[in-house]
């Protein structure tokens, strides 16, 4: 957001310069300043999003006292060393050009300097990502940094000209560029959240991360990069789906499938699920309590399970309590169990969701050849029943 513009009804002051009415900002440069001066600052500001540097104020004409001025009466604040912020404009992108200009004082952007990281994948909606209240820029190898440490964090790294883009003018790392930036440096769990999330946002594809993956040949955590670009997957939903296909395929199980979707004879859709394992039947979803109780979801999912079972799948559902305790190394996590037992079966004990979907996909028969036995499902709870300690209920 920019400034009110100088709109009268808004406070304006109407300035008269050589016979022009001028409208300008409702803090005005006063104080001795030439009107000329006054301009040229008004419109730097405006441009910068309400930020320039000290060495700009001083080119546009202003004396350092009056720069003082302005910083002692509370109309300036110095955000950086060298940088101003006019706090007459509350455009909420000053933060980050304030952050460019420390590493450019004349306003230019040298070429490989640009937003990355954390701060480009904010400009993206990339959901998952580390909250870093740092504004990130990547400058090239050998570049001389200058800011303050707990302010602006600065990647040293060669950016390929196609992968740098301009976002409301401000330079800014590519979509693809930035979700490979985060992969490479971050956790294998968070790393594949901060894949699937790049996806789900519409601003890259698989195959573009596919793509760029050989330009970062030589970079450390580029054999990470590789690995969780292999095990991302579009159409997933939210960062919690993507923790549970981790812990499923870190413990050994196989890639499940996402975005299940199964439709009646007339193409109509009749069920969507998060995970599953198509070809034998397995059903898993991940509910979230804040959506999951809402009382439309909550019958529509009872009555989606219950279709679902009818038809000889296999439906677990997992909570973030189960997600949890699973990465936590937790061999007791609860995890719902949503399928019938036989009459007279001892309950089963909790298991984990790993453990749980490791026995349904070895018990269930293989569904490829179009059949499914009901007694492999109703042997599942029997070999989780068996699970349970001696003396338990």
């Amino acid at each position: 957001m920019l400034g009110d513009g100088g709109d009268p009804q808004a406070g304006g002051v109407v300035h008269i310069l050589a016979g022009t009415p001028r409208r300008e900002h409702r803090h005005r440069y006063t104080g001795g300043m030439l009107p000329r001066t006054a301009v040229s600052i008004d419109r730097l500001l405006l441009r910068q999003q309400g930020c320039l540097t000290r060495q700009q104020a001083v080119a546009s004409g202003m004396a350092e006292h009056e720069i003082r001025e302005r910083l002692r009466s509370g109309a300036w604040q110095s955000v950086h060393n060298g940088v101003l912020h006019d706090l007459g404009h509350d455009d909420e992108r000053w933060r980050l050009h304030a952050a460019l200009l420390t590493q450019s004082t004349t306003g230019g952007w040298p070429h490989g300097v640009a937003l990355s990281h954390c701060t480009a994948a904010g400009i993206y909606g990339f959901d998952g990502v580390p909250n870093d209240p740092r504004v990130h820029i990547v400058v090239p190898r050998d570049w001389i940094p200058k800011h303050r440490l707990d302010e602006v964090a600065l990647h040293r790294c060669r950016t390929p000209e196609q992968h740098l883009k301009r976002w409301h003018g401000l330079p800014v790392t590519s979509a693809t560029w930035t979700a490979l930036s985060l992969i490479r440096v971050l956790p294998v769990r968070r790393a594949l959240v901060v894949a699937d999330a790049a996806l789900l946002s519409g601003r890259c594809t698989l195959a573009q991360l596919h793509a760029a993956l050989p330009l970062l040949a030589g970079l450390r955590g580029c054999v990470l990069a590789r690995t969780v670009v292999d095990l991302a997957r579009e159409r997933t939903d939210s960062c919690q789906e993507t923790e549970t296909r981790f812990i499923l395929v870190d413990g050994g199980l196989p890639q499940p499938d996402v975005d299940m979707r199964i439709p009646d004879e007339s193409g109509r859709l009749i069920a969507r699920g998060e995970l599953g394992y198509r070809r034998k039947l397995i059903w898993l979803e991940y509910d979230g309590f804040a959506v999951h109780t809402d009382r439309q979801v909550f019958r529509s999912d009872r009555t989606r399970q219950n279709w679902l079972v009818n038809r000889g799948w296999f439906v677990l559902r997992y909570t973030d309590h189960d997600v949890f305790r699973a990465q936590n190394g937790s061999s007791g996590t609860p995890a719902p169990l949503c399928a019938r037992r036989r009459a007279g079966s001892p309950p089963c004990r909790p298991v984990c969701p790993l453990r749980l979907t490791r026995l349904a996909t070895t018990c269930v028969s293989d569904g490829s050849s179009g059949s499914h036995d009901h007694d492999d499902v109703w042997s599942v709870s029997s070999r989780i029943a068996q699970l349970r300690p001696a003396g338990t209920s």
